[in-house]
């Protein structure tokens, strides 16, 4: 397995900016977001492909590309993981073509590091021996673009992201740890201070709060901006300078209405964000 030094990088997920509410602009990158990555000193971009990407996709790319800003994680379509829980061969077909199209992207974006969703609802986790099964030819397809598979602890109904987790243990990916998901799963601790976080194969962290109580899936929309919600942040981060953690961040908060983009908003959350990450290396 490859492992990375990110040394506490800080990036700014698409996902905060382009969604329904703002028709899926990705003007947005070259617009605004450059002028936020200078004011706080982002590190890069984490690019959320959606489906609305792909059309268009040339000069989408090309957006990104003439920002300035580097792409340094690309997340890849969550259809992925959907299709491979709902099974059959022509979805597991589908999930492999769109897996190989967004490894395709990162590698045109000289993007490394890409998040994969393994599984997905309403079947999720149900049937993980079935979505672990892909693992070989997923890797297979990622080592072809040389990118690092990174694997995300989303929702689970069955059994737990940390659990699934360590069925991964034999394959040669990384793990991407999500606090909102960990909140909802209430692992966070459990992950900050699980093997995984020692021997760095999390190597990347989504950042939001969650509202909600334990498995209270109803309440993982809207995602919530640090400190709206129930993640201990003091403790989450306490942890993580304990635990001697190297990797990068995502700002996962969206900042999007019907009555547009709240900018100052992104902008002070990242400044937090840019804080408590310091706090790591007091």
């Amino acid at each position: 397995m490859k492992t990375t030094d990110r040394k506490n990088e800080i990036y700014c997920s698409t996902g905060t900016v382009i969604g329904r509410a703002t028709c899926f602009d990705h003007s947005v990158i070259c617009r605004e977001l450059p002028k936020i990555a200078a004011e706080v000193g982002l590190d890069g971009i984490e690019h959320v492909v959606v489906p609305a990407f792909y059309d268009g996709a040339e000069e989408k790319l090309r957006m990104i590309t003439s920002s300035g800003l580097r792409c340094a994680v690309l997340h890849a379509d969550k259809r992925i993981g959907v299709m491979l829980s709902q099974g059959g061969e022509e979805n597991a077909r589908e999930a492999m073509r769109l897996w190989r199209v967004n490894c395709m992207i990162a590698d045109s974006l000289d993007c490394s590091r890409v998040v994969l969703h393994l599984w997905g609802s309403p079947e999720s986790d149900t049937n993980f021996a079935y979505n672990a099964s892909f693992m070989d030819e997923i890797l297979s397809i990622a080592g072809k673009y040389d990118i690092e598979t990174l694997i995300e602890n989303i929702p689970c109904v069955s059994l737990d992201p940390l659990s699934r987790w360590r069925e991964l243990d034999g394959y040669g990916c990384g793990f991407i740890f999500d606090v909102r998901f960990g909140q909802l799963h209430g692992q966070n601790g459990d992950i900050v201070a699980s093997e995984y976080m020692k021997n760095g194969r999390i190597s990347h962290m989504h950042i939001s709060d969650f509202g909600g109580g334990f498995r209270e899936f109803s309440k993982i929309r809207p995602i919530l901006h640090p400190n709206e919600g129930n993640v201990d942040f003091p403790a989450l981060f306490a942890g993580l300078k304990d635990a001697g953690y190297r990797g990068s961040f995502t700002l996962e908060s969206p900042v999007m209405s019907e009555r547009g983009l709240d900018l100052d908003k992104l902008t002070r959350t990242l400044l937090w964000l840019r804080e408590q990450v310091a706090s790591i290396w007091a």
